[in-house]
């Protein structure tokens, strides 16, 4: 057993071992807000959007991958191998991926053919270089193929899709657009907690912190995605 003064203590229940109980289950709560955000996605009468389906999958994709990073990146470690870990992270990725290319469909009336096809090259590219450097990485150490992910993360998110929204604003007067910007600023701040390991306890350390401010970050993410599909975003 691997023992940490920063990660939750290993609780029993009877035989069963159950690794940094608070980290599954802050973990486990971002994977909830995205199955909630996905069930309503899903419950849309308009599904004609052309950035509908790819939202609705980020929100899909990036629940499976947080229900993984909970369980077998937490909670079952005593019975699955470290490298399980890579499935939650290829998750995300994917989940990036489909967000990335929602947003170019959301502005594609106002690029140019050659750019909506460069930047669609970019993100493809960009997901299959992180994806292999991930897998590529786990042979020298987990958290080697981790900070993969965390860059990757800011790559798609900062670099591509926060520009993205900005266009839809200024181009498209899309209002719901500003609501993802601010997700997307405010994502600096779980990144910011789990980088500098800011923790209150070992019940309650820098994942957990990390996780609940994710979690409100997705929700976020969820109400401005869902404005601009679902009809209820008109031009300011």
């Amino acid at each position: 057993m691997i023992f940490s003064s920063i990660l939750n203590p290993t609780i029993f229940l009877g035989s069963f071992e159950w690794r940094e109980p608070v980290t599954t289950l802050t973990d486990f709560l971002v994977a909830l807000v995205c199955w909630t955000a996905f069930y309503f996605f899903s419950r849309v009468s308009d599904k004609n959007h052309p950035s509908y389906p790819w939202f609705r999958m980020y929100f899909l994709i990036f629940g499976i991958g947080m229900t993984s990073a909970a369980w077998l990146g937490h909670g079952l470690q005593a019975y699955v191998i470290p490298e399980m870990k890579v499935i939650g992270w290829i998750c995300g990725a994917t989940g990036i991926l489909f967000l990335q290319i929602g947003s170019i469909q959301l502005i594609k009336s106002n690029l140019t053919n050659s750019i909506k096809k460069g930047i669609t090259t970019w993100v493809v590219i960009q997901y299959f270089v992180a994806v292999c450097s991930m897998i590529y990485f786990l042979r020298i150490g987990i958290v080697e193929a981790f900070k993969v992910t965390q860059v990757n993360s800011v790559i798609g998110l900062i670099g591509v899709v926060l520009p993205l929204h900005i266009v839809s604003v200024i181009k498209l007067k899309k209002k719901s657009s500003k609501i993802v910007i601010a997700a997307l600023v405010y994502s600096a701040i779980p990144g910011l907690v789990y980088s500098n390991q800011i923790s209150i306890s070992c019940w309650f350390n820098y994942h957990d912190i990390s996780h609940v401010l994710m979690s409100i970050f997705m929700t976020v993410m969820f109400f401005g995605l869902f404005r601009l599909v679902n009809g209820t975003n008109q031009a300011e």
